[in-house]
């Protein structure tokens, strides 16, 4: 259910208690988290694919949290990041990476994991990634793009939040400012570091499976039954989202806003059409009684 349809149904904004805070920006392996938390039970963790699925309003409550945060324009309490985050017992990835400090303030009872990864490493999987998917790399992708902007409200959201979210916390060229670009990667931890404190923390790695991660949070390593022996054996760590899938995604998201642009220009051509079908019939009145 949206946020909308929960408010009308008359259900309280948090729906589960948050459990866990993951302290990662994007490319440090917070898909292969999120579907190790999932596998640990802890559901669902917030994710930026969590924004691509509720599009039609939770663009508009982060570019809140955003304007709030770095501009100081509005506020955005406890209230809001129940109403956002209050179907999810975990977060990570952005666009909540950058209030992980916050958050942990907010729910004192979460455990909370800070997960890092080389900085030289991380630069160059964003710049080859998420980087590589916002800069169209043709100009038949650019107007596909141009197109999309102009049919698809949720398209145009999305781009809305996107532009906030990179403009305010992230305010620098990561293709051409390389030494920008790892200043704030390790500021970002230092922050993370600083404002959380050290027993409710481990620093993690997804290199680092399961034992470091599910002692932490107090629960099982997963096992599963091992085909050619039948017995159980410890559950494979999940590896998702690298470069490729990234590129298939993104792939995919502007395949779906390029069908919503579709629909709406044929429900435009189609008012179109009955319009001027009703004026030839005006017309054809006219010249029989006129």
């Amino acid at each position: 259910m949206t946020m909308a349809q929960l408010a009308v149904a008359g259900v309280p904004d948090r729906v589960v208690p948050m459990k866990v805070i993951v302290c990662g920006v994007h490319r440090t392996g917070t898909m292969s988290m999120r579907s190790a938390l999932w596998q640990l039970g802890f559901h669902d963790c917030y994710h930026m694919h969590t924004v691509l699925q509720n599009l039609d309003s939770h663009p508009e409550l982060w570019v809140r949290a955003y304007e709030a945060k770095y501009s100081g324009t509005g506020a955005f309490g406890k209230a809001d990041w129940d109403r956002l985050l209050g179907n999810c017992q975990a977060c990570c990835d952005m666009p909540s990476a950058p209030f992980s400090v916050e958050l942990a303030a907010l729910y004192p009872e979460a455990k909370v994991v800070i997960l890092n990864r080389d900085p030289e490493r991380w630069y160059e999987s964003a710049l080859h990634s998420v980087h590589k998917a916002v800069r169209p790399q043709s100009m038949a992708e650019r107007v596909m793009r141009m197109y999309c902007y102009a049919l698809d409200s949720y398209i145009r959201s999305w781009v809305r939040f996107s532009n906030v979210m990179m403009t305010r916390s992230m305010p620098f060229d990561h293709v051409n400012e390389k030494d920008k670009a790892i200043a704030w990667f390790n500021a970002q931890y230092q922050e993370f570091r600083n404002g959380i404190p050290a027993e409710r923390c481990i620093e993690y790695r997804v290199q680092d499976g399961w034992k470091p991660l599910c002692e932490h949070l107090g629960v099982a390593v997963p096992m599963v039954q091992d085909r050619a022996t039948g017995k159980l054996v410890e559950a494979p760590f999940p590896r998702i989202n690298d470069r490729e899938t990234f590129a298939e995604n993104s792939r995919r998201t502007f395949q779906r806003s390029a069908r919503r642009a579709h629909q709406t220009l044929f429900a435009m051509l189609g008012k179109l059409a009955v319009v001027a079908a009703l004026g030839y019939v005006a017309w054809l009145v006219w010249l029989m009684f006129g």
